[in-house]
């Protein structure tokens, strides 16, 4: 569970202290199993679904057959056939342009690109029982080879975050020695008549599944009567499943360089004094050069001229990306890098070419109008 229930910044005074992030972590992951698991927090994550009548290949040698009802007839249906995203159009009246996603209950829905990178339209699609996108009817929609980017989870109710933020200040105080703290010690020093002796509680409400306190003690008791360890899930092999991605960090350090890439491409517009790139207009047989590359720096792409434009009067570099250019570099999972070098004719060395790196920065996806970057979700 990596979603937290509070969050430092709501500890009040506590806030600042150096074990409050430790805090909140301890706390939330507490509630969260304590609760019966049922309340995650909402995450969002990118997913592939291919075609729900396709059989899995155990390897790309293999070439496996799905039994078909068409028109009457059965027919066995190669698996390859299905492969090719023109080859199988159905619409909203086809019990075929359903996509069960894996993670539940789906809050939103982001964005659905097909294999050829086209976002399709939010209007062709809408969510049905937070679980599963339907096609809008007599839209032509193809459920094969979609890349699906959804929220899913339950955010804990406002008496959970309560107790949380309760629970998370008494462990900040645990954690620093603090003699004010609420939660039940084991050893309890009793005095009577002159006579000191210390007793060790056994502490029976861990067995209970309570912490001894009132307020959190108030919560689970509400929502999980019952003391279930985990909520109750139906597992089903008929139910597709989607291979998740846990992309890489990005490989350099954010900064204002960084791009990113929607639908519509990625463009960076950064004025020359600030990456010491004056030369490219002062001296005009500079001639500029974009490099894209994938995580791995397996790949690259090099642009044409074309992809930089420098603006001799704003003193401005901009250079831009095309969606299909980082599509075919990168891949679709992990961000890359780009570099931009200027070079020109050696006026030292006639016959050699002279190239200097003007600037670097990371390439991702993100979608449009969104600040959710929809192939690096939960890298924290």
């Amino acid at each position: 569970m990596s979603n937290l229930w509070v969050t430092p910044e709501e500890l009040g005074s506590y806030a600042n202290s150096e074990f409050a992030y430790e805090a909140c972590k301890s706390a939330s992951g507490l509630l969260w199993a304590m609760s019966g698991r049922k309340y995650s927090g909402v995450t969002t994550v990118t997913e592939r679904y291919v075609c729900q009548n396709r059989v899995f290949r155990l390897g790309a040698s293999v070439n496996t057959y799905q039994a078909l009802l068409l028109d009457g007839a059965v027919f066995n249906i190669p698996s390859d056939e299905f492969d090719n995203f023109n080859d199988r159009v159905v619409d909203g009246l086809s019990p075929e342009s359903r996509i069960r996603l894996r993670g539940r209950p789906v809050t939103k829905v982001h964005s659905i690109r097909r294999r050829d990178g086209i976002i399709i339209d939010p209007s062709a699609y809408y969510l049905v029982d937070h679980s599963t996108i339907q096609a809008a009817t007599g839209v032509p929609w193809t459920p094969c080879n979609l890349e699906v980017t959804y929220s899913y989870g339950t955010y804990p109710p406002t008496m959970g975050k309560m107790a949380a933020r309760t629970l998370a200040i008494e462990f900040a105080k645990l954690f620093a020695d603090d003699d004010d703290c609420a939660l039940p010690q084991r050893v309890t020093s009793i005095a009577r008549q002159g006579v000191s002796y210390t007793l060790l509680d056994n502490q029976d409400f861990i067995e209970e599944m309570r912490t001894g306190i009132y307020m959190v003690d108030l919560f689970l008791k509400s929502v999980n009567p019952d003391k279930a360890r985990t909520k109750s899930r139906v597992f089903s092999p008929d139910v597709p499943r989607g291979r998740r991605y846990t992309p890489k960090p990005l490989r350099l350090g954010t900064s204002e360089l960084d791009m990113a890439i929607t639908s519509t491409g990625g463009t960076v517009t950064v004025p020359l004094e600030y990456i010491a790139a004056e030369f490219l207009v002062e001296q005009g047989d500079w001639v500029p050069n974009l490099i894209i590359r994938n995580y791995g720096e397996t790949k690259q792409l090099d642009l044409d001229q074309g992809a930089v434009s420098i603006d001799e009067a704003a003193y401005d570099i901009t250079f831009n990306i095309a969606y299909n250019d980082a599509l075919r570099t990168m891949g679709m999972v992990d961000p890359g890098t780009y570099d931009l070098y200027a070079s020109r004719p050696s006026v030292e060395t006639p016959g050699t070419t002279e190239t200097v790196l003007i600037c670097s920065g990371n390439v991702r996806f993100q979608l449009a109008n969104s600040s959710i970057n929809a192939f690096n979700i939960g890298g924290n």
